[in-house]
């Protein structure tokens, strides 16, 4: 998906399962017909194979059939096949019935298309659990910035990653072990290990570089065709975020991405107005009721109004549909917004669940001080406090702030120092890696965390 890496392996599987559900495509339009295939022979036909293959993509999205990145439980995979098969199915009788009148052709796709799904699916997955299109890794380094790394590739059961293990600076590092997988020898061993163990990526966890790398054995093994890679770029790969207490201004300078040109902005633009057009007027009758419950239950104005902080670390003033008790401040000194914050009403609790206390903010989007997606802007009293604690926090704000990020599908609600610094790497990754396709990918994630579906990154 846009802005994570799609190794080859699963790309190709991809494509192979949309073939098949082309071929149930044409095989039901056959069977129903008489042998002849009508769903490519009239732009009407065209439009309901396009529309029926848009939509089995999103339901296999938010049912998160598209989340490879780790190996799910058989219990998390049967849920997730049951109900993108379900949904999926469901969305091909509707559009067919309703473009072409036909309810024998949508059915005998369904016939077709549910177990080539789930014979495809589960083929998939228990090659994925033998490990064979895995990346065997071993790390150069049994420090912090080691452990981090290595914790996430066994702690999210990666998919695409085999953790071989480690070398150490000095001999006596050998007893030290994470997750079964133990220091293999010390950094002169490091030919001799990438024979032995198959190794395909060599990621170098140094904590203090000042001490030497062993180079000729690395040149040795980067000319023999094994890749290297720098810990806080496999980290970002496989986490989806940067470890920024960890990093350098020179990694950020010289990194890829953090691109933001004339054309990106313009087209950022247009994206926000469209959306936040459509969203205020689809959304018309859900803030009308949210206005009329938060008059009902509570004394004080249904829109609330705060001072947040910008592109550029300029402020302004976003709106939301207020969630809290009036007097929720009443000391006057600002307070972090917990999960269960007792000052939130009844209402306000569900129109935070649902999103629909943002619905506001789509206001702030078309004049320009907020994007539909993008790091979510903090109050200025919160960003005082934590750019002068958190490395590089204030580089969260060379992005328009927005409605929705790439922070909030993939982590909890924010209500700490910790959170903040949890969120920022989260932030950092988008900054990196913004584009139209991530932002796309990030509301249909949004879509999936209202509904409580589960994220499965």
């Amino acid at each position: 998906m846009a802005g994570v890496r799609v190794r080859g392996a699963t790309l190709f599987y991809v494509v192979l399962e949309d073939l098949l559900i082309v071929g149930a495509l044409l095989g039901a339009s056959a069977f129903t017909q008489f042998g002849r295939v009508t769903v490519f022979h009239s732009p009407l036909s065209l439009a309901n194979t396009l529309l029926i293959m848009a939509g089995i993509k999103v339901a296999f999205f938010w049912s998160g059939l598209y989340s490879f990145r780790r190996v799910p439980g058989r219990a998390v995979f049967w849920r997730r096949l049951g109900f993108g098969i379900g949904f999926a199915s469901a969305v091909a009788v509707a559009v067919w019935y309703g473009l072409l009148r036909e309810w024998l052709a949508p059915l005998a796709f369904v016939v077709a298309f549910a177990p080539v799904v789930t014979l495809g699916r589960l083929a998939f997955e228990m090659l994925s659990r033998t490990g064979r299109f895995r990346r065997r890794v071993l790390f150069l380094g049994v420090g912090k910035e080691a452990q981090r790394t290595a914790r996430e590739i066994l702690d999210l059961c990666a998919r695409d990653y085999e953790l071989v293990g480690f070398l150490s600076e000095e001999q006596e590092g050998r007893e030290w072990r994470i997750g079964g997988r133990s220091v293999l020898g010390t950094y002169k061993d490091l030919c001799a290990v990438v024979a032995e163990h198959r190794v395909d990526q060599v990621v170098v966890a140094v904590d203090d570089r000042r001490r030497g790398l062993p180079l000729e054995e690395l040149l040795r093994v980067r000319l023999a065709g094994t890749d290297i890679a720098e810990e806080a770029r496999l980290h970002e790969e496989i986490a989806g975020k940067i470890p920024v207490e960890d990093l350098r201004p020179s990694w950020l300078i010289f990194s890829e991405g953090f691109i933001n040109t004339r054309l990106r902005n313009v087209t950022k633009r247009v994206f926000d107005v469209v959306v936040a057009g459509l969203g205020l007027l689809l959304s018309s009758p859900i803030a009308l009721a949210a206005v009329i419950a938060i008059k009902l239950e509570s004394k004080g104005p249904a829109l609330y109004r705060q001072e947040r902080v910008g592109q550029g670390g300029k402020t302004f003033t976003l709106c939301k549909f207020r969630s809290m008790r009036q007097d929720a401040e009443a000391s006057g000194t600002p307070q972090w917004a917990q999960e269960d914050d007792p000052r939130i009403t009844r209402v306000g609790r569900f129109l935070r669940k649902t999103r629909i206390d943002e619905i506001p903010q789509m206001w702030n989007v078309l004049e320009g001080t907020m994007s539909f997606v993008g790091p979510r802007p903090e109050r200025p009293y919160f960003v005082e406090q934590l750019r002068a604690k958190i490395p590089f926090y204030d580089q969260r704000h060379a992005l328009k702030p927005g409605v929705t990020g790439w922070a909030q599908v993939c982590y909890r609600y924010g209500s700490d120092e910790a959170d903040a610094v949890e969120k920022l790497r989260l932030d950092m990754f988008y900054i990196k890696h913004h584009s139209i396709l991530f932002d796309l990918r990030i509301l249909l994630e949004t879509v999936r965390v209202i509904f409580d579906r589960d994220k499965g990154r």
